[in-house]
């Protein structure tokens, strides 16, 4: 990622997580500086279908915390078995849409479990961005690195 730093801005850490299971290469990228919080995140359609970034730039005098979590979706799990009961079910009369749906099924299975970055500004307002749970341990490292730039202001 490519930030453009201000006056007397410094990089101290620069992240680069893998976003989705599936899309192993749209990452979500971080920069932590001495001065703002800044970085973009893919959106996707159905876990799938890559639709641009979100972006996050945020001054680090705003920022009241960041914390990181793992979070177990139900819903995408579910949505996932029926999904591939449907797709399995269905393969001997039409094989595409079978394959689609297992695709589908897929996808929202290996996202069901994930890590959550979450920015919490002083006004109390958090903003959560998921990340594969793979990389759990980079995001607690990032997390920690970002909340103590935030107590040394």
């Amino acid at each position: 990622m490519s930030t453009v730093l201000g006056k007397d801005e410094k990089k101290i850490k620069e992240a680069a997580f893998t976003a989705n299971l599936i899309l192993f290469w749209l990452k979500a990228n971080y920069v932590l500086t001495n001065k703002r919080l800044t970085g973009d995140t893919p959106n996707t359609l159905f876990g799938i279908v890559p639709l641009g970034k979100a972006q996050i730039a945020q001054p680090l005098k705003t920022i009241a915390s960041v914390t990181s979590s793992t979070k177990f979706t139900l819903g995408r799990l579910l949505l996932g078995v029926v999904l591939l009961l449907i797709g399995f079910s269905i393969m001997g009369s039409s094989f595409f849409i079978s394959l689609v749906l297992l695709i589908l099924a897929a996808v929202n299975i290996l996202n069901c479990y994930t890590a959550t970055f979450i920015v919490t500004n002083n006004g109390g307002q958090s903003t959560g961005y998921e990340i594969s749970i793979l990389e759990q341990s980079k995001v607690v490292e990032f997390t920690n690195e970002v909340n103590i730039v935030i107590a040394d202001l």
